[in-house]
This record gives C-alpha cells, structure tokens and sequence, in this order.
C-alpha cells in the first residue's frame, strides 16, 4: 500500500479547496530569477555554515590559536609569507616612527622631544630594545597573530617602561569557568567598555592587568570583534597546498634525474655479452671490444627486441610555473598587490604606478595604526609620568603631538619632487604635508635650515667674504668677486686705518 501524501499533492490540495482554505505555498528556493548566492545545485558543494553571530562567539579561542599556530609555521617555511611581513614592517615602519612636540613653548617641546628620545632608547622592560625596535616587533606580531600588546609597568627602580606580549600570552584563564563579559581573555564592562587583559605568567598562573594599562594593537575587522584575525589567515590553506605541491614537483624532478638511460626488453635475461657491454668488460664483448678501440667511443650491442633509449624526464611541466604564479596571487590578494611582493617583470609605465600607490595606502594604514595605538599612548605614558614627578615642566599642550613616519614610497622621484614643487607653489599643498611625506618634520627641518643659515652668515662676516659665495656661488658673477676679497687683503698690507670722518672747518 503506498504511503499516503502531505496536503502538498493534488489530492491534499483538493481536500482543502473542499474545506475552504487556499492550499499552502511551496517555500521559496533559489532560482535564475532570485539570490544565487543562497542557492545549491548538484555542481555546487553545500556550505555547512554556524549561524550569524559576534565575532567574539564566531572566533572560539581555538580557532584563533590554531590560526595563530599556522601563520607562525608559514612565516617559518614560506618565503612569500615572509616577504609579506618583511614589506610590511620596512615601509610602514622603517627605522621607527618619531614624534614631535606641539607644546605652547619652544622651550618645552625640544625639552619634551628630547627627553622622550632618551628615555624610548631602552624603553622595553627587559632593556634590550629601543622604541623604534619595539614599534617594528609589535607591528609584525600584529600582522602575523592578528594583534600584539603593551604594558605599561614600571622596572624596580620605579622607572615607566614597556612590557611586550605576544597574542598567545593573553587568553581566558585556566579552569572549568570563565569570568562574566570575558572573552578569548579580554574582560569587558557593561557597556562593552575593556576592563582588563587576562595575561598568562610563565609559571602558568595569570593575572588581569587593566585595560588603561594595556595597549592593544590590532586592526579591527569587526566591531563586535575582542581579538584581531590574522592577516594572512584566508591563505593558509593555500600556502601549505603550494608548498606540498611544490615538494612533489622536485622530488618528481629528482627522481628523473636520476635516471639516465631505459633499457627495454621482451625477456628479463641478460646474456654474458650484454652484461660485459654494460659492465664495460671488453674481455667478455668479443670482437665488439676490438671495434670500439679501433673507432673510439662506446659499442653496444643489444638482442631482438631490445632499445636502449636515452630518458628525458617531462618535469617540471611548463605550466607548473604558471599554477605556482595563480596559488602565489592568491595568497597575496587582498593584503598587498602581487607584483610588488612577487613578480613585477611583467608590469610597466602607468601599472607600476598604481602597484606603488596601492601599496602606499596599505602601508599608510599600518603606520596610523601604530601611531594611535602605540606611539601616542607611549608618548603620554612617559611624559605624564616626568610632568608629575616634576623632571619636566608643565604645559598646558604638552600632549599634543604630530609623528614622522618613513619616507613615502615612490617610483619616480624626479617627477614627483617636481609635482610638489609645483603643488607647494599653486597651494594645493602646505610645508608640513610635504616634509611628511619625505619622513620629516617641516619645524625641525626648518630651525635646522636657519641654523644652517645663521652659521654660513656668521662665517661669511668672520671671514670677510660675501655671503653668496658660499651658500650659492653659483649666482654670483666672476668679476665681483675677486675686486671685494683684494681690497681688505692691500689694505690689511700696507696697514692703513679705516678712513675717519672729515673734521669740520669753523668758518
């Protein structure tokens, strides 16, 4: 007996229309007409997807970690992964982002600035790195890990430091139960505020340190996030594909050549005479031996249905390259462009320069990013810290800062020095906007310029000479030169006095 049918059939359907109720609507599918993106089909695997919720439920504490795990053995074993890093730190950083007092004194800012650059040569705790050092560490545990931390503690002698921690060192405590509003290690208040940061010990305990004490740095993808995501982390599966992939190509490309030659046969015998001719045994070849130290060279000998052939090994396919270039570009998408990390051979004239451009914003980024939650936070740490303890006076800006990040990078310096001159010029664009984008101060360039300028006036007067012959001697026309130095040196010969005013006559 067949199973009777749900009020979807016709049969349903016509029990209802008797009843009185309109039938019941297929639900809606994905079709040509509606959202693909929702849809499945037999060519399309089915997503088993969790449902939407906040990042800090998506992202369990495992998954971080063995993100966390993976990215650190890519960084190990990856030259691209490592060039990535490598490109990151170098332009967005360089040789470490300065900072420049804005205080209401001129007085007050050098002594701000120097102070803060005495004191940021050892500013880690343990003494071994500078603060340029420290910005280079923390930004690339950041793009590896998916974010990196400073505390602000102070050493035994009571002095403001930095203490550095990597993103495995902060977590959830151990035990059966986590404390309310913590997540992945990160302690938050009712309104979602940070109150502290759970840090491992290295004896294994932990401690909560709170979160003014803690400075954070990561590039938040989400807002409902608590811990940062790898950069690199959609590639990872990727990178190990291309790095297992390419150790079967060589050990391929290995094994062929190791071989040299095939010898192919009907049989599995080799005769006396065979054997000789392969061993090299002439005694054992006959007359073949005579032959061949007549003629020179190798004479082989081989049985009816036997060749010797040369073998010629067909790896690596010569597409193999180009499957290598599309796994690399994919690893690279959506972090920095391809061709400025990898291959920039195929490239040129305008591409080159929308390569460089988009790289330049991405570097930008990170540079703002460690400026607002490293290097400011630093900067009033330790200034703070000296203004209470009376070591520097206080004023009433002395938080404000402007930082000089690395020379921007260009392709064409010759064109775009000329382009700013002409945009300085026109005013589109100011003094500070340009020196920063060579990776200076306009102010601390500026007082050094007129330092520069007061020592050449003050040696052109000392030394009796004009003050365009040494600062630019090229305006200066040949015959005037030498009439204006021979005149002090005949007077200073003969030894005549300066000429006096005339004395007035009484009349």
């Amino acid at each position: 007996m067949a199973p009777r049918k749900k009020n979807g059939t016709a049969r349903g359907a016509s029990r209802n229309a008797a009843k009185g109720d309109e039938p019941k609507a297929r639900k809606a599918r994905a079709s040509i007409n509606n959202w693909q993106s929702v849809g499945s089909s037999a060519a399309r695997r089915y997503l088993f997807l969790s449902p939407a919720h906040d990042l800090r439920r998506d992202l369990s504490p495992y998954d971080r970690l063995t993100m966390l795990k993976k990215c650190r053995w890519a960084e190990r074993n990856s030259g691209l992964y490592r060039q990535i890093l490598a490109d990151l730190v170098m332009y967005a950083v360089g040789d470490g982002i300065t900072p420049q007092s804005h205080a209401s004194t001129e007085e007050n800012a050098k002594l701000y600035e120097e102070y803060f650059r005495e004191k940021s040569r050892r500013i880690e705790l343990t003494g071994r790195w500078s603060f340029s050092q420290v910005q280079a560490l923390l930004l690339r545990a950041m793009v590896r890990d998916g974010d990196a931390f400073a505390g602000k503690i102070r050493n035994a002698r009571g002095e403001a430091k930095l203490q550095l921690f990597e993103a495995h060192k902060v977590g959830n405590p151990d035990g059966p139960e986590i404390p309310e509003r913590m997540w992945d290690g990160i302690q938050f208040g009712a309104f979602g505020e940070v109150v502290g940061y759970n840090v491992y010990r290295s004896d294994g305990r932990s401690r909560l340190v709170i979160g003014p004490a803690m400075m954070h740095i990561c590039d938040h993808e989400y807002v409902s996030g608590a811990r940062g995501i790898p950069l690199l982390q959609h590639s990872l599966a990727t990178i190990q594909d291309s790095q297992e992939l390419l150790q079967l190509e060589l050990r391929g490309v290995k094994d062929g050549s190791d071989i040299t030659r095939v010898l192919k046969k009907d049989g599995g015998y080799v005769d006396e005479t065979l054997a000789g001719e392969i061993s090299g045994n002439r005694a054992e070849c006959g007359d073949l031996g005579a032959v061949a130290a007549a003629f020179g060279g190798k004479l082989l000998t081989l049985s009816p249905g036997e060749s010797l052939e040369s073998f010629a090994s067909a790896r690596p396919s010569p597409t193999f390259a180009g499957f290598l270039d599309a796994l690399n570009r994919d690893i690279a998408q959506g972090v920095l462009p391809y061709e400025f990390v990898g291959d920039s051979s195929k490239i040129g004239g305008s591409s080159v320069r929308l390569i460089v451009g988009k790289a330049a914003r991405v570097f930008g980024k990170y540079s703002q990013i460690v400026i607002e939650q490293l290097c400011v936070p630093t900067w009033g740490y330790l200034l703070g810290d000296a203004i209470a303890r009376g070591e520097l006076p206080d004023d009433p800006h002395w938080a404000r800062t402007s930082w000089t990040t690395p020379k921007s990078i260009t392709v064409d310096s010759g064109r775009d020095s000329a382009n700013d001159r002409a945009d300085l010029f026109a005013g589109i664009t100011n003094f500070t906007e340009l020196f920063a984008q060579r990776g200076t101060d306009f102010r601390t360039e500026m007082t050094r310029r007129a330092d520069d300028m007061a020592f050449i006036s003050n040696l052109a007067r000392e030394r009796g000479i004009p003050f365009e012959l040494l600062y630019m001697p090229t305006n200066v026309a040949p015959g005037t030169v030498a009439p204006m130095l021979e005149q002090p040196a005949k007077a200073q010969a003969a030894g005549e006095a300066e000429p006096s005013e005339p004395e007035e006559t009484n009349s």
